[in-house]
């Protein structure tokens, strides 16, 4: 008789990443960008979610239509680590948009 069907791995945080001190690569298919990341700013922002999840979560910079996002963890070793950029997080923005309603008089 067949296996049945189920998944067979778990969920992979992002915390998992920090304590092995390891980077996410995100990629855009389309437009051939590439940004590395240290998983302690994406928790900021995203909070502690799943490694693929933040394919949905994350869009390109130069547009939208760009479809989903390549996610890979690694753990740069060797002739990877020595040129590689890495994107940190300065500060995040909050925009604060008035909303007015006019009361009879």
């Amino acid at each position: 008789m067949p296996e049945t069907y189920h998944p067979k791995r778990r969920d992979y945080p992002l915390s998992a990443l920090n304590d092995t001190m390891r980077l996410v690569r995100i990629r855009c298919r389309y437009c051939k960008r590439q940004h590395c990341y240290r998983p302690a700013d994406l928790i900021q922002i995203f909070g502690d979610v799943d490694v693929d999840s933040l394919m949905d979560r994350m869009t390109c910079e130069n547009g939208r239509d760009h479809g989903r996002l390549d996610v890979e963890a690694f753990a740069p070793a060797g002739r990877e680590a020595v040129g590689l950029r890495i994107r940190r997080l300065v500060g995040i923005k909050i925009n604060r948009v008035p909303v007015w309603k006019d009361d009879p008089a």
